[in-house]
């Protein structure tokens, strides 16, 4: 896979869950939890916060960057390797 390539499905999964992130967070307002007894709770999106708010959007977007830091140490180390090589 080239470089680009790779670039290019790093950049996707970070714009995917940026969006579904934003989808997520817009779509709901009022948060259902089930508790142990069959029932369930409402909670407003105001008390819950961002942390139960929470979707594989999250996972792609820290993926796509895990996956672009990556890229970017390789290709800085690729780089150095070249320069050593000139200077030498």
């Amino acid at each position: 896979m080239k470089r680009v390539h790779s670039y290019a499905a790093a950049a996707a999964l970070v714009f995917a869950g940026i969006t579904k992130m934003v989808l997520q967070a817009s779509a709901q307002s009022t948060l259902l939890l089930p508790t142990c007894l069959g029932k369930s709770v409402t909670i407003p999106i105001e008390s819950a916060g961002t942390s139960l708010m929470h979707c594989w959007g999250c996972y792609a977007l820290l993926l796509g960057l895990l996956v672009i830091g990556a890229l970017l140490l390789n290709d800085l180390r690729h780089s150095r390797l070249r320069t050593r090589s000139v200077l030498s």
